[in-house]
C-alpha cells in the first residue's frame, strides 16, 4: 500500500479510458509517479485543472496493487492553462518536461530536479522571457544534476549556440541576449541531452515552428 503526500508538477498526459488520463507527474519527495485522473476529460470535471501539463499542486497520493496512483483532495497551487495558450512557450515547456521524463530511470527522490523545474515554469510564465532561453538553461541544469557537466564557452555577447550555452550557464535564467541564438543553442543542448542518454525528444522537432 502506498500512501503519502507531496508537492506535485505535471509533466506528460494521456489518455486512459473514455473519460481518464494517466499523469506522469514528478514529486518533490517521492520522484516520477503515474497517477490516474478519473473523470477528468468530462466537460464539469473537478480534477480537470490537474491534468493540465505543467500544472502544480499538493495533496495526498494513494495505490494499491495497482501502478497508478490516486490523488486525495487536491489542492492546486498553480495551473498550467497559461503555459499551454502560446504555442512557443508551450513547445518549451514540453522539451524539458519529456527530457525530465527520460533522465529518471528510478523511484528515487529527485528534489533538486523538481525545484528546478518550478523555476523554469515560472520564467516561461513572464512574456518579456524568452522560452527557448529559459528552456535552454533548464536543459542545462538537468544535464548537471544527472552527471552530464560540460562547461560551456562564455561570452558577455554571443554569437555562437556554444557562447550562448556558456552564457546561460554563468547568467541562469533571465534576459537572453538573442532570441534566435537562444533557439538555436536549445537545439544544441537538447542534441547533447539526447546523445548522452541515447533517446530522442520528440518535442524538439517542434522547436523551429515558432521562431522569431
Amino acid at each position: 500500500m502506498v500512501d503519502f503526500s507531496d508537492k506535485c508538477v505535471v509533466l506528460k498526459t494521456s489518455d486512459y479510458r473514455e473519460n481518464d488520463k494517466l499523469a506522469k507527474v514528478l514529486t518533490a519527495e517521492h520522484g516520477l509517479v503515474t497517477v490516474k485522473l478519473t473523470g477528468v476529460k468530462k466537460a464539469k470535471a473537478k480534477l480537470k485543472a490537474f491534468a493540465q501539463e505543467f500544472s502544480v499542486f499538493d495533496t495526498r497520493l494513494t495505490g494499491g496493487k495497482s501502478a497508478f496512483l490516486t490523488p486525495i483532495e487536491p489542492l492546486l497551487i498553480r495551473d498550467g492553462f497559461s503555459l499551454c495558450s502560446d504555442l512557443k512557450v508551450f513547445t518549451a515547456a514540453s522539451v524539458a518536461a519529456e527530457a525530465a521524463v527520460s533522465s529518471i530511470g528510478d523511484a528515487e527522490p529527485h528534489t533538486e530536479l523538481f525545484l528546478e523545474f518550478l523555476k523554469l515554469i515560472s520564467n516561461l510564465t513572464k512574456p518579456e522571457l524568452d522560452p527557448y532561453y529559459q528552456a535552454a538553461v533548464f536543459m542545462l541544469r538537468l544535464m548537471e544534476i544527472s552527471g552530464f557537466f560540460r562547461m560551456y564557452n562564455y561570452s558577455e555577447q554571443p554569437k555562437t549556440p556554444i557562447q550562448m550555452l556558456g552564457y546561460a550557464q554563468k547568467m541562469g535564467y533571465g534576459k537572453a541576449p538573442d532570441d534566435d541564438l537562444s533557439r538555436r543553442a536549445l537545439k544544441y543542448i537538447c542534441s547533447e541531452f539526447e546523445r548522452n542518454f541515447d533517446t530522442g525528444l520528440k518535442s524538439v522537432a517542434s522547436i523551429d515552428l515558432y521562431a522569431n
